[in-house]
């Protein structure tokens, strides 16, 4: 299987694009865990791609900006000061894990409705 690639949309405009990261949380697993893996954040969503060799499908994902509730920093394992915790309106939680933190955290801020 071919490893995912990150394509825009239509009137989709790139902020920032393979930005190195950890997800500590997502939907798709029940306990935190560090899946690391690159970022792209556009003006209508935020999509990660796990990286690896085995099983990235699984823990790769992309959340629309406008279905997310509310967005505020957090501390990632084991108490570092680069997580970004995004709470979907549908309840479901992200843990980004990013150097620079601030950066990203406040444009996410300011592109949510």
């Amino acid at each position: 299987m071919a490893k995912a690639v990150f394509e825009l949309m239509d009137g989709e405009q790139l902020f920032a694009g393979k930005v190195s990261g950890d997800c500590w949380k997502m939907p798709k697993t029940s306990i935190n865990r560090q899946v690391s893996g690159k970022y792209y954040f556009t003006n209508k969503r935020i999509a990660f791609l796990a990286s690896g060799l085995i099983g990235t499908a699984s823990v790769s994902w992309e959340i629309e900006m406008k279905d997310i509730d509310s967005v505020k920093t957090c501390t990632t394992p084991p108490f570092f000061p680069f997580g970004i915790l995004i709470k979907m309106k549908n309840g479901d939680k992200y843990k980004l894990s990013i150097f620079k933190r601030k950066k990203y955290f406040e444009w996410i801020l300011s592109n949510i409705s």
